[in-house]
């Protein structure tokens, strides 16, 4: 691991990687901070323009897209109480009301250095932990793997969305999709309609591009734009939010291991990660009542575990190519279009494009904190982009994305037949991120299953008996099982207690 890194220190330091990074930063905060985009539709959008890149630049440049992204949402949550994504709610709880008090300098900048050291914390997890969790990956085999997908989609479907039958009934449509094209093991065909373009099933960024980008343009363009009643007021110095991240030193620390923790569950993103913090913060101050009506200290616990979560969420997608949430999911599609297979072996068999990528962010980090105390009066502007211009602008960026893939018009109307399929769930409120993982997990779960059914067959054993031979096997079937039960429980009580159950809105 040692040589590697030191191998790797060049690469990121060359003049071409330190711009890479800093144009992603830039261009995930301007789409972060876009009321009605977020980190999974920023990547999906920007995944097509990678494909001339080389790998290692291309995921340098993903990368600092997702940090840059996840910071950029605080920008329109504190500046006009718009949250870019939905981890930026709680940030706008406390953000909104201290600028409406003329402190709107202070949430800023508490909200850029929290979001600096949270990456940064998050990032280091993921330097050291990722490569042990892949050293024991190696050692599980087709039974063990089938579960952990089961237990990620089973986790993203449940604990990830406000209900659960609506979350697994979104996993399973996903695991469907996912069955599109020639099977892996007997090469049949299933769900073609005859066309070519799906022998090989959906092309991940395409749908990548559909049911994200498509579906989020049809939702902008039945909303009325209201660019002309928003205003931005006078924020003054983001000097006073970087005193107060130094006298909360405790809710940092604190709110970075929360985030960077929650960021490895699967179906647990950045908006849970940010929640928790904040209301740990919040059962944790001398003065709770203040919350919610302008204490900086809100806004240093959201946004700092809101960004611990990039090197948590990393961990499992690049050592078990297991995709937590969305926003992974998308840049898990930008790998494999780079010809790099998420898993335990990428370790050794890709270093010299793995470490620059996870060195890479600590510099992505690193630009958004330099970017906000030299450019945010510019970046906070496209907060007040009109609806009207915002859709046509991602519709043609999807459909350039579309196309270039393969260089197929078929793929068009696959990214269009999955972006009105994908409006018609966020219309029903049912959430997208399983149906992305479904896409994407489903053939791994498919081919490790005929797997262990082949080997099980020549132990004379049942599928069922092979999987309750290993300790593993069983650890994630429980773990799967729990993670309905604790969702359905938590379903029951918030109803008992006259509360509203949770949202189905996307990670990121």
């Amino acid at each position: 691991m040692i040589e590697s890194l030191l191998k790797a220190l060049p690469v990121v330091f060359a003049p071409l990687m330190v711009l890479v990074a800093a144009c992603g930063a830039l261009l995930g905060t301007v789409l972060g901070a876009t009321p009605g985009l977020s980190a999974t539709l920023s990547i999906a959008l920007l995944v097509p323009i990678t494909f001339s890149m080389e790998p290692t630049t291309a995921l340098v440049f993903l990368g600092a897209v997702y940090c840059g992204a996840l910071y950029g949402a605080s920008i329109s949550a504190i500046l006009i109480n718009v949250p870019g994504t939905p981890a930026a709610v709680a940030t706008m709880m406390d953000g909104y009301p201290l600028t409406s008090q003329g402190k709107g300098g202070t949430a800023l900048g508490a909200a850029v250095t929290s979001s600096f050291v949270g990456g940064q914390v998050g990032v280091l997890v993921l330097l050291f932990g990722a490569p042990l969790v892949a050293g024991w990956a190696l050692e599980i085999g087709s039974q063990e793997f089938f579960w952990i997908v089961i237990f990620g989609m089973t986790s993203v479907g449940a604990l990830g969305t406000g209900s659960v039958l609506k979350g697994l009934v979104s996993a399973g449509l996903g695991l469907v999709l996912g069955t599109v094209g020639a099977h892996s093991v007997t090469g049949s065909l299933r769900f073609t309609f005859g066309s070519s373009a799906l022998y090989d099933g959906i092309p991940i960024v395409v749908g990548l591009v559909g049911l994200f980008s498509i579906s989020q343009v049809l939702s902008l363009a039945e909303q009325t734009g209201h660019s002309s009643e928003r205003r931005i007021q006078s924020v003054g110095s983001l000097l006073p939010g970087v005193k107060a991240l130094l006298g909360h030193k405790f809710t940092s620390v604190r709110s970075a291991v929360i985030g960077t923790f929650v960021g490895t569950l699967p179906g647990a993103g950045a908006d849970i990660a940010s929640f928790i913090s904040y209301n740990e913060a919040k059962r944790a101050s001398k003065h709770p009542e203040t919350f919610g009506k302008g204490n900086v200290e809100g806004v240093i616990a959201s946004e700092t575990a809101n960004n611990g979560v990039v090197g948590g969420s990393l961990i499992p997608m690049l050592t078990l190519g297991i995709p937590g949430n969305a926003v992974t999911a998308a840049l898990l599609g930008g790998l494999l279009i780079h010809g790099l297979i998420p898993g335990p072996r990428l370790f050794e068999t890709n270093p010299d494009v793995l470490y620059p990528f996870i060195l890479s962010l600590f510099l992505a980090n690193a630009a958004f904190l330099v970017l906000a105390f030299t450019g945010l009066r510019y970046v906070a502007r496209v907060a007040l982009v009109p609806n009207g211009i915002l859709a046509p602008v991602i519709a043609a960026l999807t459909m350039v994305g579309a196309v270039t893939y393969r260089g197929s018009l078929a793929d068009i109307w696959i990214a269009l037949a999955l972006g009105i399929f994908g409006y018609i769930l966020i219309k029903a409120k049912y959430p997208l991120a399983p149906v992305v993982l479904g896409i994407i997990l489903g053939p791994l779960a498919e081919s490790n299953v005929s797997r262990a059914a082949t080997m099980a067959g020549a132990r004379d054993m049942t599928l069922f008996e092979y999987f309750l031979s290993s300790p593993v096997s069983i650890a994630f079937m429980v773990l799967s099982a729990l993670s309905v039960v604790i969702t359905i429980y938590r379903e029951i009580s918030l109803r008992r207690s006259g509360r509203p159950g949770g949202t189905v809105a996307e990670d990121g």
